[in-house]
């Protein structure tokens, strides 16, 4: 009887939270820089490769469903469906010899965000944290973009190199800040975000299947807009 009281209680209480829930749905775009990513030393000698910040832009949209508590505040989980266009630059450096360049590839993430939404009139901010998926896409583009020989330049055009992904999924976390203002119905929210991945990009390299290339992680700057029904 005590059991059969609990399960009604329970049932009553998720009914009544949910039937108290709104969904929204929208979009949401974003840029990143790789802000941390680093190189494997299975291609890249650590001791003359590094990561160029200020090289590699890249970015990112989406579509969103979001399921949070009346009056858009309290808590939500909102999940993401999107492409991602990965850059990141690199730099090269060896007595006299300086290279630089990209590497680039394509992604599809799918995070899912756990967040609490503090409101003050129509003003959010809301912290959000969790797990993605990535599924990287095609192939990892390398464009030698600059090489200068004791001072000299010696080509400013680009050399590409395609590397075959091997790599089927990656998995990693996300954390970031959203402020946003509600708007009748909707919500605008600008966000900032980092996320990292668990494990290494890998390649076909020389003939070579699984060779690591990179972690990525990046720090990303975006805005949506999220419609609740």
């Amino acid at each position: 009887m005590k059991k059969l009281l609990a399960l009604i209680i329970l049932l009553s209480t998720s009914s009544l939270l949910f039937g108290q829930m709104k969904f929204g749905v929208g979009i949401h775009g974003s840029i990143d820089v790789p802000t941390g990513t680093s190189l494997t030393n299975d291609i890249f000698d650590s001791n003359h490769y590094d990561v160029a910040l200020l090289e590699g832009v890249g970015f990112d949209f989406s579509i969103a469903a979001m399921l949070i508590q009346a009056d858009l505040k309290g808590f939500g989980v909102e999940l993401e469906l999107g492409y991602a266009h990965n850059e990141i630059g690199w730099e090269y450096s060896k007595k006299d010899l300086e290279m630089k360049g990209k590497m680039t590839y394509s992604s599809f993430d799918i995070p899912l965000l756990l967040g609490y939404t503090f409101a003050k009139g129509n003003f959010r901010v809301t912290p959000q944290i969790g797990p993605y998926i990535s599924l990287p896409i095609g192939s990892l583009d390398l464009d030698v973009e600059r090489i200068v020989n004791e001072d000299e330049l010696v080509t400013n055009s680009s050399i590409a190199y395609d590397w075959d992904i091997t790599s089927r999924a990656l998995f990693g976390c996300l954390g970031g800040v959203n402020i946003g203002y509600k708007v009748g119905r909707g919500l605008i929210n600008f966000d900032a975000r980092f996320m990292s991945d668990f494990s290494h990009l890998k390649v076909n390299h020389h003939d070579k299947d699984g060779v690591s290339v990179l972690t990525r992680r990046k720090t990303t700057f975006g805005i949506s807009y999220l419609f609740f029904f």
